[in-house]
């Protein structure tokens, strides 16, 4: 009855709140003393009990790391009856709301905190540590200049506006931050900030020399520590790699490519050395081809330049050919332009090869980014070739992040025009009014070092080739899957194929699978 009811609640908020032996016998008990809180709150007398119980029963998961189920009794708690709770209390239930990872109701719950008391300082730096989880990082700094305007020492908060900075790309900017957050005394999550801003950099001896002053604690900060020592191992390494790729297509060419490369730093200047060995076969021919070549590239700030040069042989030919590039591109607040110049040599296929056709290119450049999740692109590369045919080729795509994070998903339409001078029986595909439509939807994701990539895309071309009109649909996809080790070793698989003629040098319906094997030391 009535009375059976009340002394059971009673018994319940006496063995939590004034009985440490019973709560701690409680939290041994699991599964029975989960029991006993649902009972209670089934027979609660009115919203108040039931919403007191379910926060005890919150508690209860906290203490047991469970904040999963934790988040969901809090909610329950909140809905039946905020009245019950001070604001300690709803912050802590706040609190374990983003430990949940259910970051949008923990923040809605910390602005209702704000909104009645706008001095809750401990609220306000919690709800910008929920937005800068939750990627809104603008916000997440202006929460937390609130803060640093009446505490402009405060530790944790000087940490917060650090990340935000650093996730918004600006590493050099969070750098003195950290440094700030640091001189008031030692603090893992600042000096992971800090060492992690070094890398971002490309400073790898600050990294290193922060590095080795965090002392994890706990096993989270464990966690941290591991990711942060792999995203070290990979910062400006030297690596030895190996590369296989097989390729073949609807035309019975075969081609075989090993390549040999070594990169490393050369003061501030990417580096790359790289020897290929090119096998190719069809149903007439065997070629086979070898080039060496070296590239550099650095960035100075919003500047970055690059250049390259090699040579190539082919066997059955005779004569070394020159290849090369130079580059440079410029970012800018709305985005970037790039610039570049290239000779090389088709390799494509056997008969290319055999027909020694290089190809020399100009392209001009542009993305924007007008939104956080919309990328535009465009291009337009002039081509001229060794047998006196030249090509214009223009290029548009726009990218809309569908779900940003991990995993990422992204939506996007590429259009493509593409002309020929003229037909030159070269072997390489040289239409008319190439004209190409093409919608996509790509797939990122990692996990505890491995990582996935998958790229379908379909649509519609039409051009014209020796007088002859063609068009149909097309389909195809990319897709790479790898593993990078804690040991830092890099394994990646690659794989693509389909009937886009723009695809390939030769125009056919093709596919290619390939590996990569390389060490960071």
């Amino acid at each position: 009855g009535m009375s059976a009811r009340i002394v059971l609640i009673i018994s319940v908020l006496l063995s939590v709140c004034f009985l440490p032996g019973a709560a701690s016998s409680m939290e041994s008990g699991g599964a029975e003393n989960i029991a006993f809180y649902e009972k209670a709150i089934r027979e609660a007398n009115n919203k108040k009990e039931e919403a007191l119980l379910r926060k005890k029963l919150g508690d209860f998961y906290v203490s047991r790391d469970d904040y999963k189920k934790a988040a969901d009794e809090f909610m329950k708690a909140l809905s039946v009856s905020p009245s019950p709770f001070t604001e300690t209390e709803r912050l802590q239930m706040a609190t374990a709301l983003s430990l949940a990872d259910r970051l949008d109701d923990a923040a809605r719950k910390l602005r209702l905190i704000l909104a009645e008391n706008q001095t809750n300082r401990a609220a306000r730096i919690q709800l910008a540590k929920v937005l800068s989880w939750s990627d809104k990082l603008d916000e997440a700094e202006a929460e937390a200049d609130v803060v640093l305007k009446v505490d402009p020492d405060n530790k944790k908060t000087l940490v917060i506006k650090a990340n935000a900075l650093r996730w918004k790309g600006k590493a050099t900017a969070s750098l003195p931050i950290y440094e700030k957050a640091l001189a008031g005394g030692e603090s893992f999550e600042a000096r992971l900030g800090l060492a992690s801003a070094y890398i971002d950099t490309g400073d790898k001896a600050s990294a290193q020399k922060n590095g080795v002053l965090l002392k994890p604690l706990y096993a989270y900060q464990e966690r941290e520590l591991k990711k942060f020592q792999d995203s070290l191992c990979a910062l400006r390494p030297d690596q030895p790699g190996v590369q296989f790729d097989y390729y073949d297509d609807s035309d019975d060419n075969r081609v075989k490519q090993y390549a040999l490369f070594f990169r490393t730093w050369l003061d501030d200047w990417e580096s790359e050395l790289r020897y290929r060995h090119i096998d190719a076969v069809d149903p007439a021919r065997k070629e086979k081809a070898e080039d060496i070549s070296a590239k550099v590239y650095t960035r100075r700030g919003a500047l970055g330049a690059g250049a390259g040069l090699g040579f190539i042989r082919a066997d059955n030919s005779g004569g070394t050919d020159l290849t090369g590039h130079i580059k440079a591109d410029l970012e800018l607040g709305w985005g970037a332009v790039g610039v570049s110049a290239a000779r090389d040599m088709l390799t494509d296929t056997a008969l290319l090869i055999e027909n020694r056709v290089a190809r020399s290119s100009e392209t001009l450049s542009l993305s924007q980014r007008p939104l956080k999740r919309i990328s535009f692109s465009e291009s337009y590369i002039h081509t001229e070739y060794s047998d006196g045919n030249g090509a214009e080729d223009a290029r548009l795509g726009v990218r809309y992040t569908v779900v940003p994070g991990n995993p990422k998903i992204e939506a996007g339409y590429r259009y493509r025009y593409w002309d020929f001078r003229r037909q030159s029986g070269g072997g390489y595909f040289d239409p008319k009014g190439f004209t190409v439509n093409q919608a996509f939807l790509s797939l990122y994701m990692e996990q505890r070092g491995f990582h996935f990539f998958v790229e379908p895309y379909a649509g519609y071309q039409s051009f014209t080739r020796y007088e002859e009109r063609s068009s149909g649909n097309i389909a195809g996809a990319s897709a790479s899957a790898g593993w990078n080790s804690k040991r830092c070793t890099s394994f990646e698989i690659n794989a693509e194929g389909g009937n886009y003629a723009g695809a390939t040098a030769a125009g056919f319906k093709y596919h290619q699978i390939g590996f990569k094997f390389s060490l960071f030391m």
